[in-house]
């Protein structure tokens, strides 16, 4: 049996989400290395935005630290300014918009702005900010999400909306004239979630080995939905940690 980590066996199942070909958008910290191993693995015909204006049909030559790092530029097959792969958001042209964040309800919006009574700044607490989160989750085709998980990530309603998901139910995002369809995957540190396609509120689809139903359930703060077909996810190979390794072969993401 392979001896992986929790952060690797969450990205190569992420990946995985990621069809060949597609348009991806994306975010900032393991959402780089998850598509630096699509690009390497099954997806060799992806397409890589990033928010300060990279565009790879090729994989990065070094691990991207951030969106505006060099390696994402480096050898690109276009290199432009922020406005032009925010704007091929807003055209409806990204098939993928995956992104992180501190905070997740079940409906699917995420907050990565802060927690707290806002009005009064020492009750407030910021977190990293929102960048693209916002247009990314309005208008790309569907979102995947990967962050980690416990009572205080997976609430039952963001204290802040950075980046909206189903907003309060069936029917919300098309009145607020959202052009994207919303989250579809989210991948935690226990479990990788779905929704339901009539309520539109998050169910767990697969429960990571080691983990029970009964701890996810407790680790979070709303009664959330089983899935009746429920799986347990399927570790990682020997190979597959070959390669995801030499993408991050210092840990700096991985751990």
């Amino acid at each position: 049996m392979a001896d992986y980590k929790l952060t690797e066996l969450m990205t190569i199942r992420c990946a995985k989400e990621i069809k060949d070909g597609e348009i991806v958008f994306t975010g900032v910290g393991l959402p780089i290395v998850v598509a630096a191993y699509a690009f390497a693995t099954h997806a060799k015909n992806m397409i890589m935005f990033t928010e300060g204006g990279a565009i790879r049909a090729t994989p990065p030559p070094a691990l991207a630290i951030t969106v505006d790092d060099p390696a994402l530029f480096c050898g690109a097959d276009a290199t432009f300014g922020m406005l032009a792969t925010m704007a091929a958001l807003q055209r409806g042209e990204v098939d993928v918009a995956f992104i992180g964040g501190a905070q997740i309800d079940k409906f699917g919006n995420i907050n990565s702005t802060g927690a707290g009574d806002w009005t009064t700044p020492d009750k407030f607490t910021y977190f990293a900010g929102s960048g693209g989160a916002n247009d990314m989750a309005t208008s790309g085709k569907r979102v995947l999400a990967i962050m980690p998980q416990d009572k205080k990530k997976f609430v039952e309603k963001c204290e802040y909306i950075t980046t909206p998901g189903f907003l309060g139910g069936p029917g919300e995002r098309e009145k607020c004239g959202m052009i994207g369809g919303g989250p579809e995957v989210v991948v935690s540190t226990m479990g990788v979630y779905k929704f339901d396609d009539k309520t539109k509120e998050m169910y767990l689809a697969e429960y990571y080995p080691g983990q029970s139903i009964e701890k996810i359930k407790a680790n979070c703060a709303w009664d959330l939905k089983v899935s009746p077909t429920v799986v347990e996810t399927t570790i990682p190979t020997e190979a597959e940690l070959k390669i995801l390794r030499g993408i991050d072969p210092t840990g700096f993401y991985l751990g």
